[in-house]
């Protein structure tokens, strides 16, 4: 696992929207926004899913993921690779249900929380 660098703590906590990346059975590519994306350790990110059935599907099948997080005015971000573990209870999920729930009343409960070893960091402009 990859220490994740402060840097790209701070963009993560600031931007709160990153663009997960993923492949079905087939390798077809998948790319979906995710607006709930949270540090949870030095290596560990997690997002709550609520509608993404490409993802999780993709992610049951093979745990790899990559994410992109970007400060457009800023002109930085940072790509993220990792490995996932799907949780559907749970202390993580819990928080993370809390949150969404919090940020987006309106939206429907979170499915799993997707929860990510960083295992590679390829940061732009920190």
């Amino acid at each position: 696992m990859v220490k994740l660098d402060q840097k790209v703590k701070d963009l993560i906590n600031k931007e709160h929207l990153i663009y997960a990346a993923t492949a079905s059975t087939d390798g077809v590519p998948n790319v979906s926004p995710k607006g709930s994306i949270a540090v949870v350790g030095d290596d560990t990110l997690a997002f709550a899913e609520i509608a993404s059935p490409h993802t999780i599907d993709n992610l049951k099948y093979n745990p790899k993921i990559a994410l992109y997080v970007l400060d457009k005015e800023g002109n930085k971000g940072c790509q993220i690779k990792g490995t996932v573990d799907l949780q559907d209870s749970g202390p993580l999920f819990e928080k993370l249900s809390s949150m969404l729930k919090e940020m987006r009343p309106e939206l429907p409960p979170a499915n799993f929380a997707v929860v990510i070893k960083v295992e590679d960091t390829f940061p732009y402009n920190l």
